[in-house]
């Protein structure tokens, strides 16, 4: 398959955190605003993740894994150095050609 000219994982990853971002408030719990808004600085991530084989089933379609990325936004463990409160998982496009954008929530 021949892949258009896609964008940058690092663009992927400042696009899927502005997205967050602006979001955020209107789909999370108010103290996981807080707590991530005052924990950022120390402890946030937004990191690139190899992309789940579960998006199908809340996207509709077959997810090729070459145009579209994953990354979940959330707070790393200092002890274990991983994330592992994870606030949101977004499944965004890399063709520039097809803006697509898809997020799961964190639910308590």
């Amino acid at each position: 398959m021949d892949t258009p000219n896609l964008i940058s994982y690092d663009d992927v990853i400042d696009a899927a955190y502005d997205i967050f971002l602006e979001m955020a408030s209107d789909n999370l719990e108010q103290a996981d605003v807080l707590l991530f808004t005052l924990q950022f600085d120390d402890r946030g991530a937004a990191e690139l993740v190899e992309t789940k084989d579960d998006w199908a089933e809340h996207v509709g379609f077959d997810v090729d894994k070459e145009v579209y990325a994953e990354v979940r936004i959330g707070l790393v463990n200092e002890e274990s150095d991983e994330l592992d409160d994870v606030f949101a998982r977004l499944l965004i496009s890399r063709d520039p050609e097809n803006k697509f954008c898809h997020i799961l929530w964190k639910r308590d």
